[in-house]
């Protein structure tokens, strides 16, 4: 026990060593509550407890414990530990890193050799980053790791205890990982997920206006801060939502629900034979960057396989339709933009007209500055939005701009 003492001592000392030289991050540390966990290689937060082996903590400088400290507060303070869905546990961990790396040391703070930092994604929410990630790179599995996706308690070990080990990804270059908020137990006062947001959310407000107070708030807190509550609703999720609304679906005895056959109720399952055709419009005018065509290529092509279209149109146009490429089932789609002129929406359904094409639906990547056609085509139309605007018809996307 001498061991944890020393560590649990050499943590107070780092956090009193940010309470008073940075006291945004010295803040919100105090809401975590320490626990060792030899289980883990470095640290974890699930935004209730800072668990930390104490082989890693004694292997730090004093200046790389305080920048690891500041790093595992930063998950709860961004919401991470809610924020996850069914990504993949280690890549979501990957994202949130980046987001948080360039922050610490734009602040002054050091962090250990090998962190992730890249700073093509300063500014950018972890949403947006995991995206890139799964489009830019091989998302082929590293050997040796899974996807981890599913319930947050499924580390639970015996006697209730959380196996955190099981739960925190070994991800390349990560100093502290970030778990999802626990499930409060059932008859207790234990805080659900969303009440720890909101609890959070409140405390860093207190924590920025204490750091201002003081002259010390970190550079670039509020453009960290903004795109993590721009995240709140993801994007490339609404897309997928409203996309497969679109979808003819049926029910069928043949696929029962799974939802309700542990319970003994057996139910017609949904049935979805897969779309005709879809056409996707990108905007060419030159107010579309090349990181937010990546993003929405990859969110596009998940989409895609997913709704197993006979045929996909993508449309490259600003005032008028300058190419057409045709993809069939099961063809990989990449966007390959040309043009650079004005904006008119027009010459796109104007085209879809004159080829007697009617799509299952029509999405338009766009920052919606141009001019639209009168009249509302009898198909869905939707508007990945890089801007506030808003469009006289069809469902608005708003697509982050960075």
């Amino acid at each position: 026990m001498k061991h944890v003492t020393e560590a649990a001592l050499l943590i107070q000392k780092a956090r009193t060593g940010l309470l008073l030289d940075h006291p945004f991050f010295g803040t919100l540390l105090f809401r975590l509550q320490g626990q060792e966990r030899r289980s883990i290689k470095t640290m974890a937060t699930d935004g209730v407890s800072l668990f930390f082996n104490p082989d890693f903590v004694a292997g730090l400088t004093q200046t790389e414990l305080r920048g690891t400290l500041a790093h595992e507060v930063m998950h709860p303070a961004l919401q991470h530990h809610t924020r996850r869905g069914n990504r993949s546990k280690e890549r979501w961990n990957m994202a949130c890193d980046y987001a948080i790396n360039p922050l610490l040391m734009d602040a002054g703070l050091t962090l250990p050799q090998g962190v992730l930092i890249d700073r093509r994604f300063q500014g950018m929410s972890a949403e947006q980053i995991y995206n890139l990630i799964e489009s830019e790179e091989n998302v082929q599995q590293r050997p040796g790791t899974e996807d981890q996706q599913g319930d947050p308690r499924d580390g639970a070990g015996a006697g209730g205890e959380r196996n955190i080990g099981d739960e925190s990804p070994d991800t390349p270059g990560g100093v502290g990982q970030v778990l999802d908020a626990p499930q409060p137990e059932p008859g207790t006062e234990e805080q659900t997920p969303e009440e720890q947001a909101r609890d959070w959310k409140i405390a860093v407000e207190q924590a920025e206006t204490l750091a201002k107070l003081a002259g010390k708030a970190p550079a670039g807190l509020q453009r960290t801060l903004d795109a993590g509550t721009d995240a709140a609703v993801d994007w490339g999720e609404l897309l997928r939502r409203l996309w497969s609304e679109t979808t003819p679906a049926d029910y069928s005895w043949m696929r029962p629900s799974r939802r309700h056959v542990w319970n003994g109720l057996y139910l017609p399952g949904v049935i979805r034979e897969g779309v005709g055709e879809v056409a996707i419009a990108v905007d060419c005018s030159g107010s579309i960057s090349k990181r937010q065509l990546g993003l929405f290529e990859a969110a596009a092509r998940s989409i895609l396989e997913g709704q197993r279209p006979s045929r996909v149109y993508v449309l490259y146009f600003d005032a008028v339709v300058h190419r057409v490429d045709t993809y069939e089932a099961g063809e990989p789609i990449r966007l390959t933009p040309v043009g650079g002129g004005g904006t008119r929406f027009e010459p796109c359904f104007e085209w879809l007209d004159e080829q007697g094409i009617v799509p299952q639906t029509m999405v338009f990547l766009t920052d919606l500055e141009g001019s639209f056609p009168r009249e509302e085509p009898m198909y869905p139309v939707l508007w990945a939005s890089t801007s506030k605007l808003a469009a006289p018809f069809g469902q608005v996307i708003p697509m982050a701009a960075a």
